[in-house]
């Protein structure tokens, strides 16, 4: 079975905030008569192989192997999910790569074979996906979705179609320290990360956002520069502004993921879509996100 090296402490506070929100969504949704008449979907939009890979850091040099290093195999997002004990009327798992859309096959027929009905495998772009899937939602249908990219492959049309059917929460990892590295000091940036930018966030009111022009004077005399003001949390106030417009209700501050130098390398934001329970929604992931 193919399994992903990746991860770190921060991998494990993104998968504990979904795990430990979808536990508080489908007892809501299980136990409350009105809400049990929904038919419930989990989406993993990015879904991987089921198991991922990690060093351990922990081993001597005579642990290690052939190799020169040393994993320890944890749970992805898609066994965690299908671990609990509370289900979902159907998983769609999508995934681009076909040896990892095969080994989450693999997995969910060998572990969980009395959900393996339940789940959709799909091996395609999570993007064109999600755009024709929305379209399927009738009025029954409740659904959580996970966006967790690689890069910048989501796109903002998505998200909005997303927030268009109010029949969806949102939890996606934003690739924050992706977006500050494509913003030079002097720019704007390029024409192809240009363009990157604004299909990311659905406009080109970036450009605003992150950069402003300043009277400079040098030996050449006095001229305008167009200089960076991105910051963290520049990033994190213009994303949750954007999600804003679209959702019912966002969280107002995403849990930061870290490395192990502490610089920022994800914001992982939630979105609430049914007006009717955004409130609910949001009580219980800004709690999740502010314990975290």
């Amino acid at each position: 079975m193919n399994t992903q090296k990746f991860g770190g402490p921060w991998t494990e506070q993104k998968l504990d905030a979904l795990e430990n929100y979808l536990s508080a969504y489908l007892t809501i949704f299980t136990r409350n008569p009105r809400a049990a008449k929904f038919r419930r979907h989990y989406v993993d939009a990015l879904a991987g192989s089921g198991l991922r890979s990690v060093r351990n850091t922990t081993t001597t040099p005579l642990d290690l192997g052939d190799a020169g290093e040393a994993f320890e195999f944890m749970d992805g997002s898609a066994r965690k999910v299908l671990s609990m004990d509370k289900d979902f009327h159907k998983y769609w798992f999508v995934e681009k790569d076909s040896g990892h859309a095969a080994s989450l096959q693999q997995m969910i027929n060998e572990d969980f074979p009395d959900r393996s009905a339940r789940c959709k495998i799909v091996e395609g772009d999570a993007n064109e996906f999600l755009l024709e899937w929305t379209d399927q939602l009738g009025p029954m249908d409740r659904s959580v979705v996970f966006l967790d990219p690689y890069g910048m492959s989501v796109q903002w049309a998505t998200i909005e179609k997303l927030a268009g059917t109010q029949k969806v929460d949102l939890w996606m990892l934003f690739p924050a320290s992706s977006v500050i590295r494509m913003l030079p000091r002097q720019g704007p940036p390029d024409e192809a990360w240009s363009r990157r930018l604004t299909e990311l966030f659905g406009d080109e009111s970036w450009r605003d956002e992150f950069y402003q022009e300043e009277r400079q004077e040098d030996l050449f005399g006095e001229h305008t520069a167009v200089n960076r003001k991105v910051t963290e949390d520049t990033v994190s106030n213009y994303l949750l502004r954007r999600l804003k417009m679209i959702f019912s209700g966002v969280v107002d501050k995403p849990l930061i993921l870290r490395n192990s130098r502490q610089s920022p390398l994800f914001m992982l934001v939630f979105a609430a879509g049914n007006p009717v329970g955004a409130k609910t929604a949001i009580s219980i992931a800004g709690n999740i996100i502010r314990n975290a």
